[in-house]
């Protein structure tokens, strides 16, 4: 296989996921689409959007529809070792964000950022060009500004001459967004981003560096944000269908 070739994806309760071997290998793959001004896109697959996606089939299909399924969540990775015997080392979609605007830097990529809050998006672009001054921003609309339409945003973007488009809206409603202007969309690579441009600004914390090596991020979000406890009911539920799955009942 060629390194900057894409491994196949492997289903976990029907939702594809991309195993890649590394960071690197996930920014080959995707410098290789740039390169060849290709069109692809990316989204990050975890227990709790595996599971929304059991009941939505439009969410499951966009999921699907994806280029690359990036394996962000530990409970993803140890599903895929319950079901094939092996596990890929996590992509998670902050770090992968990281590493693409260095190597963006690097290579002279084009870079907009779409999302979040007016305030932590002009504060994360600040700060990403303070820590890579030759990263190239050529772009930013946050995602509460009621003057401009999607429409408008689009435009805004093909104008840019963007390369990678990082999308920060929270999911699903990020992958619904992309699904929707994707064919519209003349940049190369797009990538759902989530809370990302709050980390990058300060608005929020990133997990310390013990909790990623872990895969506990999810403990440290929960403890720094107790109302999300509803969300992690999920997780039963996630691993009785793996478990299912493993024995030959249920999806595959």
């Amino acid at each position: 296989m060629h390194p900057n070739s894409p491994p196949d994806s492997i289903p976990v309760l029907g939702v594809n996921i991309t195993p890649f071997s590394s960071y690197s290998h996930a920014i080959g793959c995707i410098g290789a689409i740039i390169q060849a001004k290709g069109k692809a896109f990316s989204v990050a697959i975890n227990p709790e959007k595996i599971c929304r996606a059991l009941s939505d089939q439009s969410l499951k299909k966009i999921l699907n529809d994806a280029d690359f399924g990036i394996c962000d969540g530990v409970g993803t990775a140890l599903a895929l070792r319950i079901l094939k015997g092996k596990a890929p080392p996590r992509i998670t979609g902050i770090a992968l964000f990281f590493e693409l605007i260095q190597e963006a830097a690097r290579q002279g990529w084009k870079v907009f950022l779409l999302g979040a809050t007016p305030e932590s998006n002009q504060i994360a672009g600040r700060k990403l060009l303070e820590s890579n001054p030759s990263l190239q921003i050529v772009g930013q609309a946050d995602g509460y500004s009621q003057f401009h339409s999607d429409t408008e945003v689009v435009r805004k973007i093909n104008e840019s001459g963007a390369d990678i488009v990082f999308i920060a809206m929270g999911s699903p409603k990020q992958e619904f967004w992309i699904a929707e202007h994707r064919k519209t969309m003349n940049a190369p690579f797009c990538i759902g981003v989530g809370g990302t441009f709050d980390i990058v600004s300060g608005k929020t914390r990133w997990a310390p560096a013990w909790c990623r090596r872990t895969g506990t991020e999810w403990l440290y979000r929960l403890i720094q944000e107790p109302k999300r406890w509803r969300r992690q009911l999920v997780l039963p539920k996630f691993v009785w269908a793996v478990l299912m799955q493993r024995i030959g009942v249920g999806r595959n």
